[in-house]
């Protein structure tokens, strides 16, 4: 089983998919090995990638707190309870007036100003659709969210990384990159995903590879049985992994998947 981070690995810097790497990803869909999307995105920030690839298998959003299966089927979610939701959001706004937080749950994405530059940014890069309101507006009492996205200049994302693990306990705090912070239950992991679905296909952690750019995909590189750093990751990420690969912008992934032997699975 492959498990693949999209954002700085998948996808190019024009977020695009190159054609050698959707042909490679389409052999090994039809000799049976699972190809599977994880990512901090939102569903319809994925699906359309998948339907390119031209593959069914489930998929990994919000960094492993909602798996779809192949139906596009939630089967596992965690979620920040909402009222505690609700304080984070405020907390960012009163104190980080330059940083733009938005929620996500299932297929909402809910900011209260659709118009701020980084929500218009985020539009473009994943083609999803906000909805303008607060969380309090579309998440009913006793409900949850499944991601806070908080993006701003990197200065002030690395100063709310810290901030927020201060002042909240429970939460998983990631920066995907430089601008982008993610903010998800403390249950929630890419690992966590990768053996959930390990165990639901029956495949052992020894048998899988997986690829990924940054720091929110460390648990996820070291917990498979092979793994692969892109060209474009941080020195850090490269540093505690056994194998880099090309860049996104290279076609690392291909590169990657070139260097190892599969065997069709006939489960």
């Amino acid at each position: 089983m492959v498990f693949c981070d999209i954002d700085g690995t998948l996808i190019d810097s024009t977020n695009r998919i190159s054609p050698g790497t959707r042909q490679k990803i389409q052999e090994l869909y039809r000799i049976g090995i699972p190809f599977i999307l994880v990512s901090a995105r939102m569903p319809s920030g994925i699906l359309p990638l998948q339907r390119e690839l031209g593959i069914k298998a489930p998929i990994v959003c919000y960094s492993g707190a909602l798996i779809l299966n192949e139906r596009a089927d939630p089967v596992r979610t965690v979620g920040i309870d909402r009222e505690k939701a609700i304080l984070i959001d405020d907390f960012v706004k009163r104190n980080w007036k330059h940083v733009c937080c938005s929620a996500y749950c299932h297929h909402d994405w809910i900011s209260d100003n659709i118009h701020d530059k980084w929500i218009l940014q985020e539009q473009s890069i994943t083609a999803s659709v906000p909805k303008e309101g607060r969380i309090s507006d579309f998440i009913p009492q006793n409900g949850h969210i499944h991601k806070l996205l908080c993006m701003g200049e990197a200065g002030a994302i690395a100063d709310l990384n810290n901030a927020l693990k201060e002042n909240f306990a429970g939460l998983s705090v990631y920066r995907s990159k430089d601008t982008y912070l993610e903010i998800m239950d403390g249950a929630v992991s890419k690992s966590g995903a990768v053996k959930y679905l390990c165990k639901a296909y029956d495949i052992p952690m020894e048998a899988t590879v997986s690829f990924g750019d940054n720091f929110n995909d460390m648990d996820m590189l070291l917990v498979t049985g092979t793994c692969f750093a892109m060209g474009n990751a941080p020195a850090e990420v490269k540093r505690q992994v056994r194998n880099v690969t090309a860049d996104n912008d290279h076609e690392g992934v291909l590169a990657g998947l070139e260097r190892l032997n599969f065997t069709e699975n006939r489960r």
